[in-house]
């Protein structure tokens, strides 16, 4: 779960922070994937996506070709985790933030790394799901083996 947690993690980050306990601000990796099982709780609702869709962005596996549903269910994460702008943008330095206030010290340095490459992929979509989706896919495909999403 280390670099390719960024992106998509950024946005577990928001609504974990209630939930930290330790006295740095960073969450334990117990606390990040009881956080994500509670965005998932939230946004998949919303949309028709199967579970084993959901399961599968959790392992790294961003379809190429999503339909509306999937994309627009990776930006409800974005809002939620309150990294997306009003404007429908993930916001690089909003997401820095929940990345040095929220993740272990121990995926700090990655989830930057892995933010930083992938924070110009939003620019070559208009949609505000195709922004999440893509952002979050670049993320994955940075770090397939380590990247979780909600």
């Amino acid at each position: 779960m280390t670099h390719s947690v960024l992106v998509p993690c950024f946005v577990v980050l928001f609504c974990a922070h209630c939930f930290i306990q330790r006295t740095d601000g960073a969450m334990t990796m117990k606390q990040l994937t009881n956080s994500m099982d509670m965005m998932r709780q939230a946004c998949a609702p919303k949309f028709k996506i199967e579970e084993a869709e959901l399961h599968g962005l959790r392992k790294s596996i961003f379809p190429a070709n999503p339909d509306k549903e999937l994309k627009c269910y990776t930006m409800c994460i974005a809002q939620m985790a309150g990294t997306m702008t009003k404007k429908g943008e993930i916001s690089f330095s909003k997401t820095m933030a929940q990345i040095e206030a929220i993740l272990p010290p121990e995926l700090k340095p990655m989830a930057k790394e892995a933010l930083s490459r992938c924070k110009d992929t939003q620019a070559s979509y208009k949609d505000p799901c195709d922004k999440a989706y893509f952002s979050a896919k670049c993320a994955a495909d940075f770090t397939p083996d380590t990247f979780m999403f909600p």
